[in-house]
């Protein structure tokens, strides 16, 4: 019997649950909150029944994973559809995913059961967002975006390089180097493009567009480093609220909208900025490290934030506008947070565990 090899083995896969004890015993007894840890799985384990059908994919809620040196798809109720090792870079949605090198040319796209879908043409490299495929193209400055068959749909080029990127059902927004911010439409057209400046150094570090496309926001420039947040109306836009963030970050920014475009997240020097977009009140959540992903509950509820130092992660719930409900440390070599609702999927080192949130009302 091979001791030292079952010793790790366990060891792998007890860190989810001991996080989950850790982080749930965090948590306030008065709260109503609470964590109810529901499944763990080893994306490394075969998966005993094979699943080659394309039906078999079709599962409400499949959800993409990218984890270490491996990727496939998992269902809610802790199933591993499909679980690849990964050879080179690969891009993966709940729809698509494409695996490429540093040379990519004519990427294939797949759907998640392998089957091809379409043929991205040209160099770059290939990005799934849902249902939406890009093409980041050689020397930083070129975008395009594809259709679910292989045309393109759009094509937008800049001299100075893409430095933050973000997309929706409604668009992409783009910002540059330079300081410019674009975006546009899933037509193509544009529906702004401007320079936010007020910095002395221009470069956009981080942008977002809301699902509905009624609100853009960006973190621009340095010295000083400002949040922007943008009405857009028809062929109308209009900045509605701007700020001075203390610090300045030198690499690209966490920014996105939760779901229902009620609450912005922007990163800055002094952690995780939140604010109301009806009220335009701004909140700052100090946090330890880059911000990898934030999740979110619709609703004035509850959201969870995933944030890495080198190797150390910190993973918090927070209740808005800015209360720490508990907060958690933990080492691992790669780790991912999506929330979905009430449920929240966490994946580090080889282990996927989903733990429900108990108690909201």
């Amino acid at each position: 019997m091979n001791i030292k090899g079952n010793i790790k083995y366990i060891s792998i896969a007890s860190v989810i649950f001991l996080l989950i004890y850790m982080f749930v015993a965090a948590i306030p007894m008065e709260s109503d909150i609470y964590f109810e840890p529901v499944w763990t799985t080893d994306t490394t384990v075969p998966v005993t029944t094979p699943v080659t059908e394309p039906a078999d994919f079709q599962v409400p809620g499949i959800e993409a994973f990218v984890l270490g040196d491996r990727f496939g798809y998992f269902t809610p109720d802790g199933t591993i559809l499909a679980s690849k090792p990964v050879d080179g870079r690969v891009s993966a949605s709940p729809t698509a995913w494409a695996a490429y090198g540093s040379d990519a040319t004519d990427t294939q796209v797949f759907f998640p059961d392998g089957t091809p879908k379409m043929i991205v043409s040209g160099s770059g490299f290939v990005h799934l967002d849902q249902d939406r495929t890009y093409l980041f193209q050689p020397g930083g400055g070129g975008v395009s975006m594809f259709a679910p068959d292989g045309s393109k749909i759009w094509n937008r080029e800049h001299t100075a390089p893409l430095t933050a990127f973000n997309s929706s059902p409604a668009g992409t927004i783009m910002g540059y180097g330079d300081g410019q911010l674009t975006l546009v439409r899933n037509d193509g057209s544009a529906a702004f493009s401007f320079y936010p400046g007020g910095s002395d150094l221009a470069v956009i570090l981080g942008a977002a567009i809301s699902a509905d496309g009624t609100l853009a926001a960006c973190v621009s420039g340095i010295e000083p480093q400002r949040f922007l947040l943008i009405k857009i109306t028809g062929d109308q836009y209009k900045v509605i609220h701007h700020e001075n963030l203390k610090g300045n970050l030198r690499r690209q920014t966490f920014v996105d909208f939760e779901e229902n475009g009620k609450f912005a997240f922007f990163e800055s020097e002094n952690g995780l900025g939140i604010i109301d977009c009806k009220n335009l009140e701004t909140s700052h959540l100090p946090l330890e490290g880059q911000v990898i992903a934030s999740g979110e509950y619709p609703g004035d509820a509850l959201f969870i934030i995933l944030s890495k130092n080198e190797k150390r992660y910190t993973i918090s719930a927070v209740e808005r506008p800015n209360h720490l409900v508990a907060s958690e440390h933990f080492i691992a070599d790669n780790a991912f947070l999506v929330q979905r609702g009430k449920s929240v999927y966490l994946g580090t080192g080889k282990n996927i565990s989903r733990i429900d949130i108990r108690g909201i009302k």
